[in-house]
């Protein structure tokens, strides 16, 4: 049985996974966003089990010297440390960093630097909106943390993205209203920017194939493109492309290279700290026969720090990010590339076979043990990886250590005023 929500007052200590306070009261440990260390705060309990309680913040009665005030109603969405100072959020993370190596890979690990950002608002390369409201008045929404089936409503769209997504977020919205469509039959607008060559492309994804929605007027999109999206799946899927406006795709300038992706392929939210992570890795290249570079999207690390390999392999299993990394290839004049569509765990060992230096940037969940297998089996000089989960990468370090050693560790704040980072480790292998 559910227990019934009590509200607690109580003192914060530290911050924990995920960005969320830590405290205890009555022995039972509580965690809660939007709470700072140190700071006293009445909350109510959302979630509680025996040893801990999920709780969400009702009023600071003590705040901390770090606090300020949220540019956003609706931070506690999409960046729920926008109350802290930033260069304390650049301090928590590192220290966030650290100590999520420790717990996994029970071993003290030091990031040698920690990149800050430099944009704290408007950096994000991609937005997802969802909607809320009655047909003629919906409004753009946020899911809200902790409970997804509840949406929280936003005035002007969001100041993590730029103003020219959520101008035509906004244009969309208009189209939306004036065809009074409902939220059933919509599911979210994605909309996604490039910073150094100034393009935007949007997509709505509809749960019907018979919506007659107008193409909107192009302006500040590049392109845009009506999705059906099966409404039996939850998320935001590309069943059918119902319309289509201009280009379906962006390209960016990273590292001198042309890159570009599709509208529904991955790709890194922050360019210049994208940038910077590439740069390290750059730095840890040597002149080789073959790098190999896995979970590798649509073939940025590869084609843009690969120039001293003979030869260059790709591996990723989503077909749409394939067909961009060839493409990728082909218009930046890189003949030594090959890509192979597949998963990685699914590919066999013999095709990477002879790899001299390795980069994965898998998801959160890490490297799949097949995969891990097949890099043990194939031990290439040096392994660069980067990782969106340092508790899962600290899990696969400390496999890899059996045979490597950890030569350096760098953080890079890809998402400020969320509690979001990502970690690159560089190993190399052991003398025999």
């Amino acid at each position: 049985m559910r227990k019934p929500k009590r509200e607690i007052i109580l003192e914060f200590e530290k911050m924990a996974g995920e960005g969320k306070a830590l405290g205890h009261s009555e022995g039972k440990v509580i965690f809660c966003y939007g709470a700072l260390p140190g700071e006293t705060a009445r909350v109510i309990t959302s979630y509680e089990k025996k040893n801990f309680a999920e709780a969400e913040l009702l009023e600071i009665i003590k705040p901390s010297p770090k606090r300020i005030n949220p540019k956003e109603e609706h931070y506690m969405c999409c960046s729920p440390w926008q109350t802290i100072e930033y260069s304390c959020q650049a301090e928590l993370k590192r220290q966030l960093i650290e100590e999520a190596f420790m717990q996994s890979m029970r071993a003290p690990v030091k990031i040698d630097k920690f990149y800050k950002a430099e944009n704290l608002f408007g950096y994000r390369t991609k937005i997802e909106y969802s909607f809320i409201g009655e047909p003629g008045k919906i409004s753009l929404a946020f899911h809200k943390r902790g409970n997804w089936k509840q949406r929280i409503p936003l005035e002007d769209g969001c100041i993590l993205a730029g103003s020219k997504t959520n101008a035509a977020a906004k244009a969309i919205l208009r189209i939306i209203n004036q065809k009074g469509l409902s939220c059933e039959d919509l599911k979210t607008l994605i909309i996604r920017e490039t910073k150094n060559t100034d393009e935007c492309v949007a997509s709505l994804f509809i749960t019907r194939e018979d919506i007659d929605f107008p193409l909107p007027e192009q302006n500040s999109l590049n392109g845009f493109i009506l999705v059906y999206s099966d409404p039996k799946i939850s998320s935001s899927v590309t069943t059918k492309v119902l319309k289509q406006t201009g280009t379906d795709y962006l390209t960016e300038q990273i590292l001198g290279k042309k890159i570009s992706f599709g509208f529904d392929c991955f790709f890194q939210n922050n360019i210049p700290l994208f940038t910077e992570a590439l740069k390290e890795m750059q730095n840890s290249m040597f002149p080789c026969r073959k790098f190999t570079d896995l979970y590798s999207g649509v073939g940025v690390i590869g084609l843009s720090i690969g120039s001293c390999a003979d030869s260059l392999l790709s591996v990723e299993a989503a077909p749409a990010s394939a067909k961009f990394a060839e493409m990728n290839a082909r218009q930046n004049g890189i003949s030594n590339f090959r890509h192979i569509c597949s998963m990685t765990e699914k590919t066999d060992a013999e095709q990477l076979k002879g790899t001299d230096i390795l980069a994965v940037d898998p998801p959160r969940s890490g490297l799949h043990p097949k995969a891990m297998n097949h890099i043990m089996e194939i031990q290439p000089k040096r392994i660069i990886y980067l990782s969106c989960n340092p508790i899962t990468q600290g899990r696969d370090a400390a496999i890899l250590l059996e045979k490597y050693n950890l030569m350096r560790c760098a953080g890079f704040d890809f998402y400020p005023n969320t509690p979001h980072a990502e970690s690159l480790m560089i190993f190399d292998r052991k003398a025999e």
